[in-house]
C-alpha cells in the first residue's frame, strides 16, 4: 500500500524545514480547515446545488492529494523542486477542472448542450487527474482497475466481440458519463461523501485531538486488564471503542497500537501476536455502531434505508467479532501462559470517569444516537454533536484535573488549537476519501453503463445450482479479492455493484446480502497478501509481515464464519421478534466459542485433532437455524465442555 500521504503531521523528518515551506504548510492546514467548516455550515444550514457541492468535495480532494504529496516530499528530500513543482500543479488543475463544472453547470445541464475542446480536454483531465490522485494516496489497485474499465467503456465496442461487448459510446458521452452530470466522478458516491462522511470524519477527528484515545485505553484498560491475556483484550476493547468514532481500520492501528503494542512486547508477548491482535480488533471499527465507517452510509443510499436500520443490524455481527476475538485471546493466552496487566500500571476510574474527560467523548455520541433515532438526518445529527463536543470541552474543561493552574482564557485558547488541529487532521483523512471514491464512482459507472456489472452478477447467480453456499463463498471470495490494496469503502462499493445482487437473486434480504459483502470487505484488510492492516500493525511491531498476517490469519479463524452464522440466522441482524433475535445470538455466540476452540486447540488443556474436530462440528450443526441442528450441535457442545471439565487442565481430549 502506498504511504498514508494524508496522515501525520506536517513537521519536517530528516531536514530543517525552510520559511517558505513552513508557510505552505500553514497555507495547507487552513485550506483543509476551510473544507471541512464549508461543510459543517452545509450541514447545519443546507447543501448547495449538486454540480456546485459534489465538485467542491471532489477537488478539494483531489487538489489536496497532490499539494500532501509535495509537503511531504519537501521533507523527505525524495523530489526536487521541479517534481514538487508539478505536484502543485496538478493540484492546482484538480481544482480548475472541478470549478469548470461549476462554472458551466447551468449550461451542462441543457440535454442540447454542445461539448467544445475545452469541455473534452477538461473531462480528460479530471478523469487522469483523479486516477493519479487515487493512485498516490490509496495504492494502484483500484486505479489500475478503474483504468481498465475506462478503455473497456470508451474502446471495447470496436476491439471486443460476443456478449462482453460494450455499447458503442462517443466522446461527448463519455464526458457527459463521467465528467458533466451528477454521473460518474459526481455522482451519488460524491453526494454522500460531501452530505454525511464529512462531517463524521470530522467528529472523529475533533474526538481524537480532545482527547479520546487516552479515555480508551485507560477505560478498556479498568475492565480487561487483568484477565488473562489483559493487554491484548485491552488492545481488541480499545480498538472497538477507538472504531465507534473513526471507521478507518489503518487509523485504528496506528491510533491504538502505538500504545497497545509496545506494551504487550514489553510484557513479553510476541512481537507478531501484538501485531496480529491489533491489526484484526481494528479492522471491525468499520462494523461498530453508532458512528460506522463510510460504507455503512454508501449502503443506507444503495438501499435507501435509514441508517439507523444498518446502526441496528450491525450491533449482532459486531458483536459476534469481537466475541470470536476475545476468545481467541483468551484461550492463546491460557495455552501460552501470558500474563495480566501489572496492577501498578491499572488505571483508576477517575482516570476516564472524570467530568472533564467523560463528558466530551460521550455526550457527543449520545447526541449523535439521539438525533438519528428522532429521524433526523446523519449530517444533522453529526453536526449537532459537533457543537456538543465544543461546547462540553469549553464548559468542564476549567474544572479538569490538570487545569487548576490554568485560567479560563488559557484553556480555552488550548481547546482552539485542538479543534483546529483535529480540523486539518479530518481534511487529511477526507484527501483519502474523496479520491477513492471518485475513482470508484468510475468503476461503478462503467459497470452500470455497460452491463458488465449485471453480466459478473449473472455468473455468480448461474453457480446457485450447485447450492446456497457455493454462491456465498465466491461472493466472500470475490469481496476480498476486490479489496486488495484498497480501503473497505472502496471494496463494499465494488462488491456491491456486482456480488450483493446476486445474492439478492438467490432470495436473501438486500440488508443480509449487503452486510454480507460488507463484513468481507471488512476482513480484506487482514487477509493476505495484502492487507493495509497487518502492513500498519508489523511495522509498529517491528518484525515480519508474513509472521503478523499468518498469526492473524490464525487469531480471526472464527470471524471468517460470522457472516454465513447472519445469513442463515436472521435474527442477528436484528431481523424477527426479540425471541427470534436472544436465540440466534445465542446460539451463533455458541458456535463462535466452538469455531475458537477448535481452532485454537486449546480448553483447559491442549486438543488433540480429533478434539478440535468434534468442537468444529459442533459449531456447523448451530450454523443452521433448525430445531433438530440447534438440539443435536447444543447438546454435543455440553457434552463436550462437560468432557473437558471432567478432565481438568493439561489433559489431552481424545476418542480413546
Amino acid at each position: 500500500m502506498r504511504p498514508a500521504v494524508w496522515g501525520g503531521n506536517m513537521k519536517h523528518s530528516s531536514t530543517e524545514a525552510s520559511p517558505w515551506e513552513r508557510r505552505g504548510a500553514q497555507a495547507l492546514g487552513a485550506l483543509f480547515a476551510a473544507f471541512v467548516a464549508l461543510h459543517f455550515y452545509n450541514a447545519l444550514f443546507g447543501q448547495f446545488e449538486p454540480l456546485v457541492q459534489r465538485p467542491i468535495f471532489i477537488g478539494f480532494g483531489l487538489g489536496g492529494a497532490f499539494f500532501l504529496y509535495a509537503a511531504r516530499a519537501s521533507r523527505t528530500g525524495g523530489r526536487n523542486g521541479l517534481e514538487r513543482a508539478i505536484d502543485i500543479t496538478l493540484g492546482l488543475l484538480a481544482f480548475g477542472v472541478c470549478l469548470y463544472v461549476i462554472v458551466n453547470r447551468d449550461r451542462f445541464s441543457d440535454i442540447m448542450v454542445q461539448y467544445g475542446p475545452l469541455d473534452k480536454t477538461a473531462g480528460l483531465l479530471a478523469v487522469l487527474l483523479t486516477l493519479e490522485a487515487a493512485r498516490r494516496v490509496i495504492g494502484w489497485f483500484l486505479p489500475l482497475l478503474a483504468l481498465i474499465t475506462v478503455f473497456y467503456y470508451y474502446f471495447g465496442y470496436d476491439l471486443i466481440d460476443g456478449g462482453w461487448r460494450p455499447p458503442r459510446v462517443s466522446a461527448r458521452t463519455a464526458v457527459e458519463t463521467f465528467y458533466s452530470s451528477t454521473t460518474g466522478i459526481f455522482g451519488y458516491l460524491a453526494d454522500v461523501g460531501a452530505r454525511v462522511i464529512t462531517i463524521y470524519v470530522l467528529l472523529g477527528a475533533l474526538l481524537l485531538s480532545t482527547g479520546a484515545t487516552d479515555v480508551f485505553m485507560k477505560m478498556a484498560t479498568w475492565i480487561a486488564g487483568r484477565t488473562f491475556g489483559g493487554p491484548a483484550k485491552v488492545c481488541a476493547l480499545s480498538s472497538a471503542m477507538f472504531g465507534t468514532v473513526t471507521g478507518s481500520a489503518v487509523a485504528n492501528v496506528m491510533a491504538t497500537g502505538s500504545i497497545t503494542i509496545p506494551t504487550m512486547k514489553r510484557l513479553r508477548y510476541p512481537p507478531a501476536f501484538a501485531g496480529a491482535v491489533e491489526a484484526v480488533a481494528s479492522s471491525a471499527g468499520q462494523l461498530t455502531p453508532p458512528v460506522m465507517g463510510a460504507g455503512a452510509f454508501i449502503m443506507a443510499e444503495f438501499l435507501n434505508i435509514p441508517y439507523t436500520q444498518i446502526a441496528v443490524a450491525a450491533i449482532g455481527p459486531a458483536f459476534l467479532y469481537y466475541l470470536a476475538i476475545w476468545l481467541g485471546v483468551d484461550l492463546y493466552a491460557r495455552r501460552t501462559g501470558l500474563q495480566p496487566t501489572p496492577k501498578n500500571e491499572m488505571p483508576k476510574p477517575a482516570d476516564f470517569l472524570a467530568p472533564d474527560k467523560a463528558i466530551p467523548l460521550f455526550l457527543p455520541i449520545a447526541t449523535v444516537v439521539y438525533f438519528l433515532f428522532q429521524g433526523y438526518t446523519p449530517s444533522f445529527a453529526g453536526a449537532a454533536s459537533i457543537i456538543v463536543l465544543i461546547l462540553a470541552c469549553a464548559v468542564v474543561r476549567p474544572f479538569g484535573q490538570n487545569s487548576g493552574t490554568q485560567g479560563l482564557k488559557a484553556c480555552w485558547v488550548e481547546l482552539a488549537r485542538d479543534v483546529y488541529g483535529g480540523m486539518v487532521e479530518a481534511g487529511r483523512a477526507l484527501v483519502m476519501i474523496a479520491a477513492l471514491l471518485a475513482c470508484a464512482a468510475i468503476v461503478v459507472k462503467v459497470l452500470t453503463a455497460t452491463g458488465a456489472g449485471v453480466k459478473i452478477s449473472n455468473l455468480l447467480f448461474s453457480v446457485s445450482d450447485q447450492g446456497l453456499i457455493v454462491a456465498l463463498l465466491l461472493a466472500a471470495v470475490l469481496s476480498i479479492v476486490l479489496g486488495m490494496d484498497v480501503p473497505t469503502t472502496a471494496s463494499y462499493v465494488l462488491a456491491a455493484a456486482v456480488a450483493a445482487p446476486s445474492l439478492v437473486r438467490l432470495g436473501l434480504p438486500e440488508l443480509t446480502s449487503h452486510l454480507f459483502v460488507f463484513y468481507y470487505a471488512i476482513l480484506s484488510a487482514i487477509t493476505p497478501p495484502v492487507c493495509a492492516s497487518v502492513y500498519a500493525a508489523a511495522a509498529l511491531a517491528g518484525t515480519s509481515f508474513w509472521k503478523v498476517a499468518g498469526r492473524a490469519l490464525s487469531l480471526a479463524g472464527a470471524v471468517y464464519v460470522v457472516p454465513f452464522l447472519f445469513v442463515f440466522r436472521p435474527g442477528i441482524l436484528a431481523q424477527g421478534g426479540a425471541g427470534q433475535v436472544i436465540l440466534d445470538l445465542g446460539v451463533a455466540s455458541a458456535a463462535v466459542f466452538a469455531v475458537s476452540v477448535g481452532f485454537s486447540g486449546y480448553l483447559r488443556g491442549t486438543l488433540s485433532v480429533t478434539g478440535r474436530v468434534l468442537f468444529l462440528a459442533a459449531a456447523a450443526l448451530l450454523f443452521y437455524a433448525a430445531p433438530m441442528a440447534d438440539v443435536v450441535g447444543g447438546a454435543a457442545l455440553i457434552g463436550l465442555l462437560a468432557w473437558r471439565f471432567l478432565r481438568g487442565e493439561r489433559k489431552t481430549l481424545s476418542t480413546g
